[in-house]
């Protein structure tokens, strides 16, 4: 990690730590994240960290709000340009398929957040913020009459409770292949937003057609 044989601008060298940060988190866990560690691992002394970050509670919210920020940036992404069919679909299939890597920053993040209250505001800053993007994307398929819900903020929140839980399942299981959870995932989501089962997953469903 790191340049090697230039000298940092101060941006470099505070975006090395934060790039440092998240690969050690997933490594070893947010909580347990020490100064010596970013240090050790990009090659200077623990003490030029505390230079750019006054605590490890300000290096670790700033890792993970960037973290955080860049994946609901491509899901945006996914939900500003495709139909809303198609974009539902991608949404869910991405967090059914989601990186061991995202999957375990986010369960230590949750694991470290009672213990730093400045992390458990991001977290639920973070969360609010996937639960906007999921309601704009309902509230729009309803308008249109994609799908038939009363509440698309109530829908959204059930949808993401789900996979949620799915994300603690693949943080914790080292294979991809979850069998039934994921039917039961795709089931949820057509019941929840109205439509027929399989519309999106099922043979010839938007999920299968887009592959």
């Amino acid at each position: 990690m790191g340049t090697k044989g230039r000298r940092l601008s101060p941006q470099e060298r505070r975006q090395e730590m934060l790039d440092a940060a998240l690969d050690l988190a997933d490594a070893v866990g947010l909580d347990r994240l020490t100064s010596r560690d970013i240090g050790t691992s990009i090659g200077v002394a623990p003490g030029l960290v505390h230079h750019y970050f006054a605590s490890m509670d300000e290096l670790i919210v700033e890792a993970f709000a960037q973290f955080a920020d860049a994946e609901h940036d491509e899901l945006r992404s996914i939900i500003q340009s495709l139909p809303v069919l198609p974009a539902l679909c991608g949404l869910v299939t991405r967090q059914l398929n989601a990186p061991t890597r995202y999957a375990r920053i986010w369960m230590s993040a949750w694991v470290a957040a009672p213990r730093r209250p400045e992390l458990a505001k991001e977290i639920d800053r973070q969360m609010l913020a996937g639960l906007d993007l999921l309601t704009g994307l309902l509230g729009r398929g309803a308008d249109e009459g994609a799908f038939q819900l009363s509440d698309p903020r109530e829908s959204a929140f059930r949808i993401l409770v789900l996979l949620d839980g799915v994300l603690v399942q693949i943080s914790m299981r080292a294979e991809k292949s979850y069998g039934d959870v994921t039917k039961l995932v795709w089931e949820s989501v057509e019941r929840e937003v109205g439509l027929t089962a399989g519309t999106l997953s099922g043979p010839g469903g938007i999920a299968s057609t887009s592959r």
